[in-house]
């Protein structure tokens, strides 16, 4: 007997180090033990990551009856927002197409992730705690932290209210990979501004100008691989039918004065075509709107040009990149949405200097300088790709804490709703 009783004792002792070492879990029906219960129940009281939203009936359902089936679905639901925000999409994808039809270019990219609700119930049923479950879900944008304490700080007006907690819920929509926020530049369209963060530290902030309202400078994320010095600008088709073509069917001498050469392709080494030869009021018909015109006007270096004396270019789908300018007065206004959706630097030179002399680019400052002293273009590689993100915050939180609000120059606070209750 007293045999037995030492073997039930030492199998309970078993289990018990066991489950303190990651072995069995014991919860009730739905996989909840009390402790993880209690976690969720502390993050839903204070929605610690402002991902409630449309879920708040359930939350009330939950709190009259304690029915643990109810918390399994806000555990997924507040995951889902929490990755990938409280955002109405269907209804901003609507808003967004209608201003297309009003040929409003725009272009907001989010980075959604994916959210599978039984990886999530198998979490809980194994005895993760609640922040384990909800951790790589949590944006690496270290805007939607600062946001986040200042949202949760109260002493806002309704208006700022908003403009917090649409920038935050913007926010989780941005590119989620932690690597991508160490190092980087951050361009915030409605500020105007271009922030350089080194190791998450800022190391230079620059005026910017960016896209007009009827022409915006797009929403997303990318990676700077190549800076050119002395660019030629390749006029985008789009640029070229609404504006260059117009110009030089008034002014026959508008190409020379502003030296652009007409070619086949963007090469520059390719055979120039003779401008008078081309009958150029075709590509202004309805029928040549979405086609790729068959002659590129390519503007060359020089003191003039567009893009001034350097570009940075981060591939992407939109044919936007950062550059300098020649009409430097538009950097005196506090309104600077001006561009085609490139964004205009203020001080390109510093950037650019900067990134020679921190070993970013593949050349030496001196060398730098004499290839811009060529006028001859030149293409410089980055030694690393560097993460550059587009993004919208018409609430700003600086590293030391205080928060500015900027006018939504783009119209998103007003067409970005939060999802509602069914």
């Amino acid at each position: 007997m007293i045999q037995r009783i030492r073997g039930g004792v030492i199998a309970a002792a078993a289990l018990w180090l066991a489950g303190c070492t990651g072995g069995p879990h014991f919860g009730d029906a739905q996989g909840w033990s009390s402790s993880q219960k209690r976690a969720f129940e502390r993050i839903l009281a204070s929605d610690r990551y402002a991902s409630l939203c449309e879920l708040r009936p359930l939350y009330e359902s939950y709190r009259q009856t304690h029915d643990t089936r109810l918390l399994s679905k806000l555990l997924v639901g507040y995951t889902k927002n929490l990755a990938n925000s409280c955002i109405d999409m269907s209804a901003f994808k609507a808003a967004q197409k209608a201003r297309e039809e009003r040929k409003i270019h725009t272009k907001f990219t989010p980075y959604l992730q994916s959210v599978s609700a039984s990886t999530i119930l198998s979490e809980l049923r194994n005895g993760q705690n609640i922040e384990q479950i909800l951790k790589p879900y949590i944006p690496p944008v270290p805007q939607f932290g600062r946001l986040l304490s200042v949202w949760h700080g109260g002493g806002l007006t309704p208006e700022q209210q908003r403009k917090v907690r649409l920038s935050l819920e913007r926010a989780k929509l941005m590119k989620p990979d932690p690597a991508a926020w160490q190092t980087y530049f951050l361009v915030n369209v409605p500020e105007f501004k271009v922030r350089f963060f080194e190791n998450g530290r800022l190391a230079f902030v620059i005026n910017t100008v960016v896209g007009r309202k009827n022409w915006q400078t797009p929403i997303f994320s990318a990676e700077m691989k190549y800076v050119v010095l002395n660019p030629t600008w390749n006029v985008p088709d789009n640029i070229a039918r609404a504006e260059e073509i117009p110009h030089l069917l008034k002014n026959p001498n508008y190409l020379k004065r502003k030296r652009m050469v007409v070619l086949k392709s963007y090469d520059i080494d390719s055979t120039p075509v003779n401008p008078r030869r081309v009958n150029w009021h075709k590509y202004l018909r309805p029928e040549w709107k979405k086609k790729e015109l068959p002659y590129k006007l390519v503007q060359l270096p020089a003191k003039g040009n567009a893009l001034g004396r350097v570009k940075f270019l981060f591939p992407n789908g939109n044919s936007v990149y950062m550059h300098d300018t020649p009409m430097k007065s538009l950097f005196k206004r506090n309104y600077r949405a001006y561009s085609h959706g490139c964004i205009r630097l203020a001080r390109p030179m510093e950037m650019l200097r900067y990134l020679a002399e921190h070993g970013y680019l593949s050349e030496d400052w001196t060398q730098v300088k004499a290839d811009l002293g060529t006028w001859k273009l030149k293409t410089v590689s980055l030694v690393k790709p560097i993460p550059v993100h587009v993004g919208y915050f018409t609430a700003y939180v600086a590293q030391g804490g205080g928060v500015s609000f900027f006018p939504d120059i783009y119209g998103y606070d007003k067409i970005m709703q939060l999802k509602k209750a069914q």
